[in-house]
């Protein structure tokens, strides 16, 4: 009996290689590599070719959050950013940042950046962006994405965390620094005891 040899059947393997299941699996998360033409090019203009870059998150319609070592870039683009031939960004530096949230709904969601120039506020939820209700697509500090990368985001947005909270962190403790030389200088001086000195310290201390 003669040997078929190998399986001729190739469904699977062409269903693996579809175009719409390769648009699927697309990378939302890495360099600049997975931004759209417009993003890359507005994120040239507005860093310096020595600058590091920590990383890139893709949302929908090229938006994109980009996070640089001092700060963030949030680069919208297109009609229903209300820049039909051009791209906008906005920059927000991370001790400014007040909050950052994930919002999601059944298939949409947005992640949202809060800063003193930028608070957020209630809008609609948007399966799609319509002409009476496009906040999150025009807002400067939200990047709408698409429920199926939610788990995609997670580490980013913990890393984001970090870095916002790492010169809240240094600014905390220079403060603390700072009230333990003066009550150190007020103790050399006499104008405080020990036992004043010392419960100052503690209390000092214990809120920091």
């Amino acid at each position: 009996m003669t040997d078929p040899g190998p399986s001729t059947n190739t469904t699977e393997p062409l269903l693996a290689v579809s175009p719409r299941r390769r648009f699927l699996r697309r990378a939302v998360v890495g360099g600049p590599e997975v931004l759209g033409r417009r993003a890359r090019a507005e994120l040239e203009r507005n860093t310096e070719p020595e600058e590091k870059l920590r990383f890139c998150l893709r949302g929908d319609l090229g938006h994109a959050l980009i996070a640089l070592e001092d700060r963030i870039l949030i680069i919208k683009g297109g009609f229903h950013a209300g820049t039909t031939f051009g791209a906008m960004t906005a920059t927000i530096f991370y001790p400014d940042v007040t909050g950052i949230q994930l919002r999601m709904h059944l298939v949409s969601g947005w992640i949202e950046i809060s800063s003193p120039s930028f608070q957020g506020r209630e809008r609609k939820h948007m399966g799609q962006p319509r002409s009476s209700d496009r906040d999150v697509y025009k807002l400067p500090n939200c990047v709408p994405i698409n429920r199926r990368y939610a788990a995609d985001y997670r580490a980013p947005l913990a890393e984001l965390r970090r870095l916002v909270a790492a010169p809240k962190l240094r600014q905390a403790q220079q403060g603390v620094v700072i009230e333990l030389e003066r009550l150190a200088a007020l103790h050399r001086d006499g104008l405080l005891d020990g036992d004043e000195f010392a419960a100052a310290k503690a209390r000092i201390i214990g809120g920091a």
